[in-house]
């Protein structure tokens, strides 16, 4: 019996296009069949969080922020935003459940150490589990006068004043 599902997608979001029938490309290669279906992109989202009517999807999901809490409704089992088993009042496996006890236990934690070693275990979590798979990450281009010194781009919001504290002009003096 062969092996078959679909992915939806945004029909107006090109490159979410691209990425889905480049995955359709690379599993058509093994042998997978899948349909890529672009929709509107308010019907997408109604099949992913309303009816729950789809079996892959692939979308955004970012809050331009480097803090975990910021993403607390997708990491936890009762969030809004958690694409994998919706609409769980608790946690479905066991690991779900230790998502949700690390992501609680770092909005609590003083220490950035401690913080980072806890959302770091939800991250292998993760990438152990796969109900969700990271594809890319933009290339982010900016630009500055040759002048403005110090400037370390990030690759979330905002790229470029961030560090904004550390910026300065060449040829000028700090006080």
């Amino acid at each position: 019996m062969p092996v078959g599902f679909t992915i939806i997608t945004s029909a107006s979001n090109v490159q979410r296009t691209k990425m889905a029938t480049m995955i359709q490309a690379d599993l058509n290669d093994l042998g997978i069949q899948v349909q890529v279906v672009p929709l509107e992109f308010h019907s997408m989202l109604d099949r992913i969080f309303q009816t729950h009517d789809y079996e892959a999807a692939v979308l955004g999901l970012g809050a331009g922020d480097v803090d975990p809490s910021a993403e607390m409704n997708v990491w936890m089992s009762s969030g809004n935003d958690h694409v994998w088993d919706l609409g769980e009042s608790h946690p479905g496996t066991t690991w779900e459940a230790e998502i949700d006890r690390l992501m609680q236990d770092q909005l609590s934690a003083l220490k950035p150490e401690k913080r980072k070693a806890l959302y770091d275990r939800v991250q292998e979590i993760l990438s152990e589990e796969l109900p969700i798979i990271c594809l890319a990450s933009p290339d982010i281009l900016v630009g500055a006068k040759n002048d403005v010194q110090n400037l370390k781009p990030a690759v979330l919001d905002p790229h470029t004043l961030w560090n904004s504290p550390e910026l300065f002009l060449s040829g000028s003096v700090a006080h």
